[in-house]
């Protein structure tokens, strides 16, 4: 219609210019050669000229109009995807606990509930912009044990194969932010294994060795066929009602997260098809600091012989790939002809044997050799007992990486620590503490308000997890404890050096700036710390890394994540002159009941995973994200823009839900009906009792929070 238009006017123009000419006279009269003719000439080629680009013009913005319309709309379809992601977990977590759950079905629904719960804060986190990126000091190695530990947590009845492969010129140390590259690493991996990957390798390399700011790029190769060349997202997620599942929720984050450490993330096939990504991020390296206490570990072994017999043929060739790196002679033999080779068993220095294969006939060679043996298992299989690699001088876990079967190696040849510190344990001296080597046992119905039997005591926990801490605090915040949090083991050593009256430390393994095992072996130097247990915290509890735990001078170790059962039992253990002093026993406390205009406390903890920890947590991202929402309702009100206020009703409706804020919950539900009626004339009431009523909630939120 704007074409008709503008060739309408082009022809009015030229039919006017050619009532002037004729206005003039004849054309026999005209001065073809006068200054008036050249003038008039002159002109109408300047228009024609002008016309033309005008037209041009017109069309070229009419296109850049019509691409614009095309990028907004596809905008708003990813924004619209988000926002029912938000809402349909909202209405989920609603939904799980509205429901009457069978005592056969209740961990299979807490364990689902506590998944929402999580993706929940940190989905309503990257909405808000609240995520902080913070590059700090950590090392490699303990961030692989973290990423191993999660993924083992996460996966029940799930058994495969993952491989560690670090190019042998990166260095152990790095500055880049440990909490949130843990985050994206685990959550490819769990979605490689969540859609049955059997086989994944972890390629680590630089991909700069030049520039200021190193790239680090980490390649998870996976045995799944999953076409992402032929236009499929794979990083939006979406609900699947068929499966009740969110598909690729954790991608998602994982791609956001890597846009915020300044990176990329991208999937890709292979040139055989097979699905891999690849994440990329900007990291510094860290200078090493000069090691001055008296347990420095030696750089590497001298050259040794090893024979290599593994299950598995791609975990030999990563394992003899990892010993070459350190320089040691490495042989490799199939496990289908281990048992002809027993004759040359007594000419190398170290056998690495799969536990599996540790038969009744391969013990009895064993036991007629000098050389060391070292029981391999993957971490990732259903645990068994196998009695006979007893006999083996250590046992370790796969995936391996080049530090950690360093720090085994040197185990088996040097004391890595000062021996004036050692007890007949093989342990560093703990003085008065208690060594507690085996892992610690549930007790029974245990309330948050029994751990007030330890009263008055004073905590050091060391946790670089916001959220850890939250749930440690939650925990024990009403049984008038003393808790102090250090971020860090530097932190934590200076807070021992202004107080060491401290009962328990509780010491997280992969921290930044100093690690667990570093900080632990720090404050065993000092004698007036050796009687406060070290308790260390680890996602990781593989047999090596557990050997290390103690070597560094820890008492005990508990799993992540943190369950109270067990957390009581440690203090039971570790603080039991508290127990028998009836005296000092304080009242078990009730949870009190809170009530607040426009939330419903009970019905909102009860639907985060029945923590009051999360909840809070929910409630806090709800107000930083929605919390003036009203304003926008107004807006889309006035510009007509009812779509746009149907899809944000969506979102707030299943949110309102999930955190007991019932009334409001209702009035966004009567929104969401009289926009599917187009009956616009009501909106206006309702957004006014929406102001209202959220006014109501932030106040209540804020109460809530500070109390």
């Amino acid at each position: 219609m704007k074409k008709i238009l503008l060739y309408v006017f082009i022809i009015s123009q030229v039919n006017l210019f050619a009532e002037s000419i004729i206005s003039l006279g004849s054309l026999d009269t005209i001065d073809t050669d006068g200054e008036d003719f050249t003038l008039w000439m002159a002109l109408f080629g300047l228009g024609i000229i002008s016309l033309f680009a005008l037209f041009l013009s017109s069309d070229k913005i009419e296109k850049f109009k019509k691409k614009q319309k095309e990028e907004e709309e596809l905008t708003h379809k990813k924004n619209k995807k988000q926002d029912d992601i938000i809402s349909k977990m909202g209405e989920d977590i609603y939904d799980i606990t509205k429901e009457n759950i069978s005592t056969s079905n209740v961990a299979k629904s807490e364990n689902q509930l506590l998944a929402i719960t999580t993706n929940l804060i940190d989905f309503l986190r990257i909405k808000s912009n609240k995520v902080v990126i913070d590059h700090q000091k950590l090392k490699l190695s303990n961030l692989l044990n973290d990423v191993s530990g999660t993924l083992k947590a996460n996966i029940r009845g799930k058994e495969f194969e993952l491989i560690y492969d670090v190019q042998k010129s990166i260095v152990q140390e790095i500055n880049s932010d440990t909490l949130n590259l843990s985050k994206v690493l685990v959550n490819i991996l769990l979605y490689c294994v969540e859609n049955s990957s059997t086989k994944l390798t972890l390629n680590i390399k630089q991909t700069s060795l030049f520039s200021k700011d190193d790239q680090l790029s980490f390649t998870i190769s996976s045995d799944l066929k999953i076409n992402v060349e032929d236009g499929l997202n794979i990083f939006q997620a979406n609900y699947n009602d068929n499966t009740e599942e969110y598909d690729s929720l954790g991608l998602f984050i994982a791609k956001e997260l890597s846009k915020l450490m300044k990176g990329d993330l991208i999937a890709r096939n292979d040139t055989d098809q097979y699905l891999e990504f690849v994440f990329t991020i900007p990291y510094t390296i860290e200078k090493p600091e000069p090691i001055q206490n008296k347990y420095t570990v030696p750089k590497q072994i001298k050259q040794k012989n090893i024979l290599l017999i593994d299950s598995s043929s791609t975990s030999a060739e990563n394992i003899a790939s990892i010993l070459k790196d350190l320089n040691h002679n490495v042989k490799i033999i199939n496990k289908r002809e281990y048992t002809s080779y027993f004759k040359y068993f007594d000419i190398y220095d170290i056998i690495f044997l799969d536990e599996k294969l540790f038969t009744h006939k391969v013990v009895a060679e064993l036991e007629n050799i000098n050389s060391k043996i070292i029981a391999t298992s993957n971490l990732f299989e259903i645990e068994k007992e196998f009695p006979n690699t007893a006999i083996a001088d250590i046992k370790i876990s796969k995936p391996l990486t080049i530090w950690q079967t360093s720090d085994v190696l040197n185990q088996l040849f040097y004391n890595v620590h000062d021996t004036s510190k050692i007890t007949s344990n093989g342990v560093i001296n703990t003085g008065t503490a208690l060594v507690h080597r085996n892992s610690f046992q549930n007790t029974r119905n245990i309330s948050l308000g029994d751990f007030s039997k330890f009263q008055d005591k004073k905590i050091l926990l060391v946790e670089d997890n916001i959220i850890n801490q939250k749930v440690f605090v939650g925990i024990l915040n009403k049984s008038h404890m003393n808790i102090t949090v250090a971020k860090h083991g530097k932190e934590a050593l200076k807070i021992l050096l202004e107080d060491a009256s401290f009962d328990m430390i509780f010491m997280d393994i992969n921290m930044p700036v100093m690690d667990g095992y570093t900080a632990s072996i720090k404050i065993r130097e000092h004698k007036e710390y050796d009687g406060i247990p070290i308790i260390a915290l680890s996602a990781l509890t593989s047999s090596d890394e557990i050997a290390k735990m103690f070597a560094s001078g820890m008492n005990g170790y508990m799993a992540k994540p943190l369950e109270k059962e067990k957390l009581y039992t440690v203090f039971s253990i570790f603080i039991q002159n508290t127990l028998h002093k009836e005296t000092k026993k304080a009242p078990v406390q009730q949870t009190e009941i809170i009530e607040l205009d426009g939330l419903n406390i009970t019905l909102g903890i009860s639907k985060s995973s029945s923590s009051e920890v999360f909840y809070k947590e929910i409630l806090s991202e709800f107000r930083d994200a929605y919390g003036d929402t009203n304003k926008v309702f107004n807006k889309l009100l006035q510009d007509f823009r009812y779509e746009q206020l149907r899809i944000l009703c969506i979102d707030i409706k299943g949110l309102t839900g999930s955190i007991g804020a019932e009334k409001l919950h209702l009035i966004v539900t009567d929104m969401l009906k009289k926009l599917s009626l187009k009956k616009y004339d009501y909106l206006s009431e309702l957004v006014t009792q929406y102001t209202k009523e959220l006014a109501l909630i932030n106040n209540s939120i804020d109460k809530y929070l500070n109390k």
